[in-house]
């Protein structure tokens, strides 16, 4: 296995290329990095519930334990937390907050977007997954380490059939990687880089990538489609998750839901 850096680009317009970069200090200004913090989030609603995780969501190992918001925060602050909160709709739950980042640059290369919010304590990871969209995510509080890998090596990332919403996930999980049940991944070559507050990184439609946060951190995900992957990706990716939703596609075979302690089916975020 191989690791490479990721390109550094001074540009601010995240044109669609083959390969993964990084803006170093693309954030700096936007209101959310110089205002958010945890205390400022969980002061948005003291009240409301969210199902956070325990374990690797990419790989379907988890356990869903739901939270009060508020209470969730605590125990990031108090380093007592356990779960993360992964694909959390914070931009749908509390909508003015879309006025405190700034992606027009991102807007001017698509007609779609969607918006997530990535808030856990150290140490949270999502395990390899490739999303069917363009990618990028934004370093709001504390820092993450991101692994990339291309396209080009998925013969090699034994594949899940798990399903994930518009995604593919990977058995491969690099903190307990088992050389011997998946032994064509040390032909791979991962890209490496950390991203440090108010760093926005690039990450092209199918890549790869695996995420581990090393402080208390506070991520923004933005992941958008031109015309052409609407028709492309969208309108079908989109078709299987209202039939997974309703139970009637992989309702038993998922990476986003699982059992609470009474039984019901219900979602992660």
């Amino acid at each position: 296995m191989e690791y490479l850096d990721i390109k550094v680009n001074n540009g601010l317009d995240f044109d669609l290329i083959d390969e993964p970069y990084v803006v170093k200090k693309y954030a700096k200004d936007w209101y959310a990095s110089n205002n958010w913090s945890f205390d400022f989030l969980k002061n948005l609603d003291r009240n409301f519930s969210v199902n956070t995780i325990v374990g690797n969501a990419a790989t379907g190992n988890t356990q869903i334990v739901s939270l009060k918001f508020k209470d969730y925060i605590d125990k990031i602050i108090s380093s007592e937390a356990s779960s993360f909160l992964s694909t959390f709709y914070l931009f749908k739950k509390f909508p003015q907050l879309k006025s405190h980042i700034n992606y027009e640059n991102i807007k001017k290369n698509s007609v779609i977007r969607h918006l997530l919010g990535w808030i856990g304590p150290k140490g949270t990871i999502t395990g390899f997954h490739c999303d069917w969209s363009e990618n990028i995510n934004i370093q709001i509080k504390g820092k993450k380490i991101f692994y990339l890998v291309s396209p080009e090596f998925n013969k090699f990332m034994y594949i899940s059939k798990r399903f994930e919403r518009i995604s593919w996930t990977s058995h491969i999980d690099l903190k307990n990687f088992d050389e011997k049940k998946f032994p064509l991944f040390k032909q791979v070559k991962v890209f490496k880089i950390i991203l440090d507050e108010g760093d926005a990184i690039y990450i092209p439609r199918g890549w790869w990538h695996y995420v581990e946060s090393l402080e208390p951190s506070i991520n923004v995900s933005v992941h958008y489609w031109t015309l052409r992957s609407i028709f492309k990706d969208l309108i079908i990716e989109l078709i299987k998750v209202f039939f997974h939703d309703v139970g009637i596609y992989k309702k038993k075979n998922c990476s986003c839901h699982t059992n609470n302690s009474q039984g019901k089916r219900v979602k992660r975020g």
